[in-house]
């Protein structure tokens, strides 16, 4: 079975929420769709779908969602119901629920991985091959 990018393999919702890296957020997230983080969030999040992190994002805080893809900086716990995804430029203190886990190398993470029945779970490493998402 080759492994395959969240991206690339989880259909986007049609309900997409954006947040740009001028917004600074405290308070709580909810929502169905998907949720793209830019900008600086202090709170809780909770959406239905995917949750993307950008480069310029920060989240402090706890964040539920059914996938998630790390490129910038997050203290707090985060779960997911099924994937998340760390790439290069990911920056995690926290521990991290999911069913499966990639990380790429330079990324950095700084606590516990487990499942949701809380066994301890081994992160799948990959190096990051498309141009777009390397570090300058």
């Amino acid at each position: 079975m080759q492994n395959l990018r969240i991206t690339d393999t989880v259909p986007e919702s049609g309900l997409k929420t954006v947040i740009t890296s001028a917004t600074v957020i405290n308070g709580e997230i909810k929502g169905q769709g998907d949720f793209y983080l830019e900008g600086q969030l202090t709170g809780n999040i909770e959406v239905g779908g995917l949750l993307f992190i950008g480069k310029a994002g920060s989240f402090q805080g706890e964040a539920t969602a059914e996938n998630m893809v790390i490129e910038g900086r997050v203290e707090g716990q985060i779960k997911a119901a099924s994937k998340i995804e760390i790439r290069s430029s990911g920056n995690i203190l926290g521990n991290i629920f999911c069913q499966q886990i990639a990380i790429a190398e330079g990324a950095f993470l700084d606590g516990k991985v487990k499942t949701k029945k809380g066994k301890l779970l081994t992160p799948e490493y990959f190096v990051e091959k498309r141009k777009d998402l390397q570090l300058d």
